[in-house]
């Protein structure tokens, strides 16, 4: 990755801890989802995976708190929706604000991932740069 966008990343990181933490003392214990909104500038193409080490990837990285009904065998049929916060990485100013409409596609995507992925361990990736070909869904297996 070129200097410019280490520095880019590196700045916009140092913004994350408190921002997060801020947040975090302002929700209660329900159960939220927070989706990572990455600058498209910071992204290695040659390599997405490692150029979002440790920032979250846009939509497809979802952190679930507070969800003690999320069960793993099960989670491909869940499509109950939980607020959605979308945490917006920036070269301002980083911040997490609620994202309602998307509390319903959100969770039908999730479930998707879960049936598309089969018994695959967590964390669940899909490279939305190239098509999706999921070998062993849920759904297909006895």
């Amino acid at each position: 990755m070129e200097e410019s966008k280490l520095k880019l990343r590196e700045h916009i990181m140092g913004q994350d801890p408190e921002t997060i933490n801020d947040f975090l003392r302002t929700v209660d214990s329900t159960a939220i989802r927070i989706l990572g909104d990455t600058p498209n500038g910071i992204l290695d193409r040659t390599c997405y995976l490692e150029s979002v080490r440790p920032i979250v990837s846009k939509v497809e990285a979802s952190l679930h708190l507070n969800n003690p009904d999320y069960v793993y065998e099960t989670a491909h049929n869940d499509i109950s929706p939980i607020p959605v916060y979308v945490l917006r990485l920036s070269k301002r100013k980083i911040g997490i604000f609620r994202k309602g409409e998307l509390d319903k596609s959100i969770a039908d995507r999730l479930a998707e991932l879960h049936n598309g992925h089969g018994k695959d361990p967590l964390p669940l990736l899909d490279d939305r740069s190239q098509t999706v070909q999921y070998h062993n869904p849920r759904t297909l297996q006895s």
